[in-house]
């Protein structure tokens, strides 16, 4: 088996291959998003283990890496880092109580996803812990989190933007998670199709819920040109990845 062959629901994908503005592109097997990797059978595993991965960074919070540990895979350094956003994310009912309602309870749910995402880029440890990993050459590189869609596909943008990868490509990435968890989120449509008709909010709680939407991962990429002026800005300003240390990091990367 190889990677391409794992099952697609699990999000796994190399981000080798994405063209940057200056023509050259990301080296293949270096950089490596998934969702969760207990969920993965020993042969998918084993698929992993051929890229021979040197780094996993963890993106999910403590309870979630205790309840569902990452499978031990040897020669791989695990790396814990929860994505620290939980100042927005405790005010949010991820539950499928909090995720599914409908009306003015499901407008109110909708405010609340959105802020959480935006803040997402921002005084981030975990997006930090990435940063530094893969400006010391920590490579090959598994970045995951529960489903590896929404704290995963933020993390990815940074990658790419440090990476100098166009806006259009990287919001192309973001939207991926739609194609690889597709039967997941058509099964969660069907299933709520009735009350769907009644409340389109619902439906598009349950879009986030089992995949994402173009315009939360636009409302990220804004907030942080808001924020910032510029992703150049936002690097400096940030993680302290002026013009020197980001040519470094590219030059490293791309080919």
């Amino acid at each position: 088996m190889n990677i391409n062959q794992i099952n697609r629901e699990n999000n796994v994908r190399d981000l080798g291959g994405y063209q940057a503005k200056d023509g050259r592109k990301i080296r293949k097997g270096v950089f490596f998003r998934s969702g969760g990797l207990y969920h993965l059978s020993e042969e998918e595993i084993g698929a992993l283990k051929d890229q021979n991965l040197k780094y996993i960074l963890d993106l999910r919070a403590d309870y979630e890496q205790k309840r569902h540990p990452d499978p031990i895979i040897s020669g791989t350094e695990l790396i814990h880092h929860s994505n620290t956003v939980s100042k927005f994310g405790e005010q949010i009912d991820f539950s499928p109580e909090g995720m599914h309602q409908t009306g003015e309870a499901a407008v109110e749910q909708l405010r609340k996803l959105v802020r959480y995402y935006t803040a997402m880029p921002f005084e981030n440890e975990a997006l930090h812990a990435l940063m530094n990993a893969i400006e010391q050459g920590k490579t090959p590189l598994l970045f995951h989190c529960a489903t590896g869609k929404d704290r995963t596909g933020v993390a990815a943008m940074v990658l790419l933007m440090a990476l100098g990868i166009p806006e259009e490509t990287i919001l192309q990435d973001y939207l991926k998670s739609n194609e690889y968890r597709k039967n997941m989120i058509e099964a969660a449509e069907q299933e709520f199709h009735d009350q769907i008709e009644k409340s389109p909010e619902l439906g598009t709680l349950i879009q986030m819920q089992a995949g994402v939407r173009k315009e939360i991962g636009q409302a990220v990429l804004d907030a942080i040109k808001e924020k910032y002026g510029s992703y150049s800005n936002y690097l400096i300003e940030e993680y302290g990845l002026d013009r020197s240390r980001l040519k470094r990091i590219q030059d490293m990367y791309l080919v």
